[in-house]
C-alpha cells in the first residue's frame, strides 16, 4: 500500500501535460485529487481518468491570477479535511526577442506563473503551518538558473519562483511543513502549441523532450520524501549541477549555442 494513500493533493494546470500527469500519478497511488485549471471539459475528462484509478477527484474551474478564488477554495478544503500536498504547476510561456514582446504579454507571464504560484503557497501554507504538516510543491523549470535568449520574460518568471522557494524552504524550518521545488527540463507539453514556430529558437524547437509523466513520477517521488530541489532528468541535472560549479563553462556554451542560430 502506497504511503500517500488517502493523501489529498491540489493541483494547478492539471487539465494537460504535467499537471495532467501529475494528476493521473498520484492517482494511481490512491490520493484524493483536487484538479484545478480553467478549462473545466479538460479538467473533467482528467477526473474521469483519475477515477478510472480509482481515486477520488475533483474538479475546480479557477484561474490562479484570481486570488480571492484560490483563498476561498483553501479554506473551503481545510474545512473539510485539509491539502495535505499543494502543487503550484500552473503556466504559461510566451518566447520571442524581448524587445518586441508585447508587454501584456510579459504581464500575463507573471501574474499566472509568479503570482498565482504565490497565491497557491500562502493560500494553502498558511493553514499548513497552522496544523503543523504538509507539502507545498511549486513547479517552476530549468531555466530558472540559466537564462536563454528569447526566453527573458519567461526565465525571469522561473527566476523569481526559484528565489521564493529558496527562501520559503527556509522559512518553513521546524513548522512540519516542508518544500520540494520541482525544476523539469524539456518536456511534452502544450506550452509552444499556441506560438509561431520564428518565435522559438532552433534549440527549442529540436530539443529531446521527457515524457510529462517522468516529471510526474518525480514528483510522486518527492511528496513521499520531500527535498528542496527536484530534478526530473539528466540533461536538467547537468544544467543544474554545472551552473552551480561551472557557471562560466555554461555560460559560454550557451552564447555558442545559440549563436549559431543568428
Amino acid at each position: 500500500m502506497s504511503v500517500l494513500k488517502g493523501k489529498r493533493v491540489l493541483i494547478t494546470g492539471a487539465s494537460s501535460g504535467i499537471g495532467r500527469a501529475a494528476a493521473l500519478a498520484f492517482a494511481q497511488e490512491g490520493c484524493e485529487v483536487h484538479l484545478v485549471a480553467r478549462r473545466l471539459e479538460l479538467l473533467e475528462d482528467v477526473a474521469e481518468q483519475c477515477q478510472k484509478l480509482g481515486s477520488s477527484a475533483q474538479v475546480h474551474a479557477l484561474d490562479v491570477r484570481k486570488r480571492d478564488d484560490i483563498f476561498a477554495l483553501a479554506d473551503t478544503l481545510e474545512a473539510t479535511g485539509g491539502c495535505d500536498i499543494a502543487i503550484a504547476n500552473a503556466g504559461v510561456m510566451q518566447l520571442g526577442p524581448l524587445l518586441e514582446m508585447e508587454f501584456s504579454d510579459v504581464e500575463r507571464q507573471f501574474e499566472v506563473n509568479v503570482y498565482g504560484v504565490v497565491h497557491i503557497l500562502q493560500a494553502f501554507g498558511r493553514h499548513m503551518v497552522r496544523r503543523g504538516s504538509g507539502v507545498l510543491m511549486p513547479v517552476s523549470s530549468i531555466v530558472s538558473v540559466q537564462s536563454l535568449p528569447k526566453y527573458g520574460a519567461y526565465c525571469a518568471t522561473k527566476f523569481g519562483v526559484r528565489a521564493i522557494a529558496d527562501a520559503l524552504e527556509m522559512e518553513l524550518r521546524g513548522t512540519g511543513v516542508k518544500l520540494a521545488h520541482v525544476l523539469p527540463g524539456a518536456t511534452q507539453s502544450n506550452l509552444h502549441a499556441h506560438m509561431p514556430p520564428n518565435d522559438m529558437p532552433k534549440a527549442t524547437r529540436q530539443a529531446k523532450r521527457v515524457p510529462a509523466e517522468q516529471v510526474a513520477r518525480a514528483m510522486v517521488k518527492a511528496a513521499i520524501r520531500p527535498r528542496s530541489v527536484v530534478l526530473c532528468d539528466w540533461r536538467a541535472r547537468l544544467l543544474y549541477w554545472g551552473q552551480r560549479f561551472v557557471p562560466g563553462l555554461v555560460h559560454w556554451t550557451i552564447k555558442q549555442i545559440t549563436k549559431r542560430e543568428r
